[in-house]
């Protein structure tokens, strides 16, 4: 998923037909008049939603790290929300440079050119958290199918060293986009003025890193979310089931307790907010894939792509914002210790 820029009714990228009139001549799909009106509003919203959200995850930090990590799930979450604060301060950059009322911005370089050299730490941090909510979905989902086996197999140790490999994996797989960049110096058509720009000289180099460290672990964590969230939903129907038929019986080994059960549900919903928010990124890399000429140079999709990409951020920007409500919903410790860090303080 690369940032895109809109001047006029192009992209600032070259078009790679651009030699080719026949292509130059076709109608787009979407009229520029029409694309500058979505992404407005689209943009704006994107905006205060990360506003808000890194604001939300600053203090879900703080909150993590007054509770201490003692709990697994805590590093877990503690990380989780480390990476989603990177990921909107991201996107509020994208978000800026992308906008209609800032795109042609008198400023020494490009905003979009800008928002691009920190696509690596973004699709570094988006992995990440892809890979640590599947981390977590597979500790739940071993918590309903072996209540008394999961502190066992995840402990504080097994955890730190699960989330040092995914690091030390997305910085190996991330920094030979490095090598495939560089900057130049061009006059923008816009203000007249020469601007540090963004440029591709090895484009093999740069999607072979961006399928290794971005498309391969989002699909592959998308998929694990995905079948992990149905399996624990069908495992917590079930264990209602069985608390409800084995009352009093003293047989409940196999049944999960209420602070298991809570923690469960809690990332039930996680799951359900990462999987609706990654959808729309997910379903335009797939949709890219087989559809090569889905792009934004080519001159008939290029609004309907620049569109789709600026929904697919605005959701990413909302799944890592509202897990602040799922925390405050869910966790009683989480709660508490809210109030007493931003509200009051029991004596």
């Amino acid at each position: 998923m690369e940032v895109h820029q809109f001047q006029g009714g192009a992209t600032a990228a070259p078009s790679p037909a651009s030699h080719d009139h026949r292509l130059q001549a076709v109608k787009p799909l979407m009229t520029f008049e029409q694309f500058l009106a979505i992404v407005f509003y689209v943009f704006g919203a994107t905006i205060l939603i990360s506003f808000f959200g890194v604001l939300s995850n600053i203090a879900n930090i703080l909150i993590f790290y007054k509770m201490g990590f003692s709990s697994p799930s805590n590093i877990s979450l503690f990380c989780l929300a480390l990476v989603d604060l990177l990921i909107l301060c991201y996107i509020l950059i994208v978000s800026f440079g992308n906008h209609p009322l800032f795109v042609g911005a008198d400023l020494p370089f490009s905003l979009p050119d800008a928002a691009r050299t920190g696509a690596l730490v973004y699709y570094g941090c988006s992995a990440i958290s892809s890979w640590i909510t599947a981390i977590i979905t597979v500790e739940r989902s071993c918590c309903v199918a072996y209540p008394m086996k999961v502190n066992r197999i995840f402990t504080r140790k097994t955890i730190i060293g699960l989330i040092g490999i995914m690091v030390i994996y997305q910085i190996a797989s991330g920094l030979p986009r490095s090598f495939g960049v560089r900057f130049t110096w061009t006059v923008s058509p816009q203000t007249n003025r020469t601007l540090v720009t963004f440029v591709i000289f090895r484009p093999r180099l740069v999607v072979a890193s961006y399928l290794a460290s971005f498309s391969v672990p989002s699909l592959l964590c998308f998929a694990v979310v995905l079948v992990g969230t149905v399996f624990m939903i069908a495992k917590l129907k079930l264990s209602r089931q069985l608390r409800n038929s084995m009352t009093g019986s003293g047989n409940d080994t196999n049944i999960l307790s209420d602070k298991d059960i809570r923690l469960v549900r809690s990332m039930v919903f996680i799951c359900i907010i990462f999987i609706v928010g990654s959808a729309p990124g997910i379903l335009m890399n797939i949709a890219g894939i087989a559809y090569p000429p889905l792009h934004a140079d080519n001159p008939y999709l290029r609004h309907f792509y620049v569109t789709f990409f600026a929904i697919s951020m605005m959701f990413l920007a909302i799944h890592s914002s509202v897990n602040i409500f799922v925390y405050l919903t869910m966790g009683t410790n989480f709660k508490k210790t809210f109030k007493e860090m931003f509200f009051f303080r029991s004596y």
